[in-house]
């Protein structure tokens, strides 16, 4: 049937018609190859985005682990300190509480805690609730055993019975007896909240339910699997993070959010749960939309121009030729050999002209014969 058609059209359509279709085929190809390569430039910058964020939290760790074993290890020398440990003194320890409130305003780090603790891990003197002592806290307090056994610093994160936290922890030594050990510890959500402010990443954490069996929060936490869900920046976004628990390390596209869940690990590197970050790319999908507007608005008016010019040289050297040919060859048919067919061109049509005017002209000859 388009046979049919195309045999049956006229030059102009047998033109306008498969230069239409290339057209659209074109605007429609442009489109798809243009949407498949910004969705692919997304994914590897939403990538970039949530990698840099993830590198952010792990040096702000680091940088607390340091500034926490630099702390602890300056208190751990203190005379006072050693004469406390050896002589169960809590008043001795009491001027920190002061020096506790002086690191937070000098830092500008919130609810930062020094932790006395005599072996192997009983709570001694608090500076945050001094009143509060003689708790055993061995059976989760990993890092401050760790540092009983090995009577050297710990530094890392871990999940406390209140909170999890980021900490520093020094021995206190007498020569070589250990009288026990100093920590300096900062709570863990002002780390996820200074990058949600620098990189306008959302994040949550979940831990591992074996690993917080022992914390007093986790009976009330959203249980997500095998994790419990201990902090969140925008409860808003909650389940759509949740999404990146199926697939963790994976960047995934949801909506306008990419998100994507990395390891959380302990000062053991253990792997004590998940780290989702989730990044809002509304902002960066909206630049690309207009800039793949641009490009089809470009690529459409360049098609078009070109089509244009295209169609004004057929038009020009193709049908008005042709159309001229056929003017005096109806002349010819009706008797008129006088007038001289025009030869406008070299090309095919300009060699069938000179065809047409050799017939004029035999067929004249012929005809004056006649006469």
């Amino acid at each position: 049937m388009l046979g049919r058609y195309f045999r049956n059209a006229s030059l102009i359509e047998k033109f306008v018609v498969p230069n239409i279709a290339v057209l659209v085929l074109l605007i429609v190809s442009v489109s798809a190859i243009s949407y498949y390569l910004i969705q692919q430039q997304l994914k590897k910058q939403a990538e970039e985005i949530l990698e840099s964020g993830y590198k952010l939290f792990l040096e702000r760790v680091a940088s607390e682990e340091r500034h926490g074993l630099a702390v602890a290890y300056l208190v751990s020398l203190d005379p006072d300190v050693k004469n406390a440990f050896r002589n169960r003194d809590r008043q001795l320890l009491k001027k920190y509480v002061r020096i506790r409130a002086e690191l937070e305003n000098l830092t500008g780090v919130y609810d930062i805690r020094l932790h006395f603790l005599t072996p192997i891990a009983v709570s001694f003197f608090r500076t945050w609730n001094p009143e509060r002592y003689g708790i055993d806290v061995s059976k989760f307090r990993k890092v401050i055993v760790t540092v009983a056994q090995r009577r050297a610093p710990q530094k890392g994160i871990e999940v406390g019975l209140r909170r999890t936290i980021v900490t520093g922890a020094v021995p206190v030594m007498d020569g070589d007896t250990y009288l026990g050990a100093v920590e300096l510890i900062v709570p863990f959500d002002p780390i996820l909240d200074k990058l949600k402010e620098l990189k306008s990443i959302d994040t949550i954490v979940l831990i591992n339910r074996r690993a917080a069996s022992h914390s007093e929060w986790v009976s009330k936490a959203q249980k997500v699997g095998q994790y419990a869900l201990y902090y969140e920046t925008n409860p808003v976004l909650r389940q759509l993070l949740l999404r990146a628990v199926e697939h963790p390390g994976k960047v995934i596209m949801v909506e306008n959010y990419a998100v994507v869940a990395k390891p959380l690990r302990d000062f053991s590197k253990k792997n004590i749960g998940l780290l989702v970050l989730g990044y809002d790319l509304t902002h960066v999908i909206d630049s690309y939309k207009q800039l793949g507007i641009y490009i089809l608005m470009f690529v459409f008016l360049g098609i078009i121009f070109s089509f244009f010019i295209s169609y004004m040289i057929f038009k020009r050297y193709v049908e008005e030729p042709i159309n001229t040919l056929i003017e005096h060859t109806e002349r010819i048919s009706m008797g008129d050999v006088d007038q001289k067919i025009p030869i406008q061109s070299k090309d095919e049509i300009g060699k069938l002209a000179e065809a047409f005017e050799r017939m004029r002209i035999s067929i004249k000859k012929v005809m004056d014969l006649l006469k």
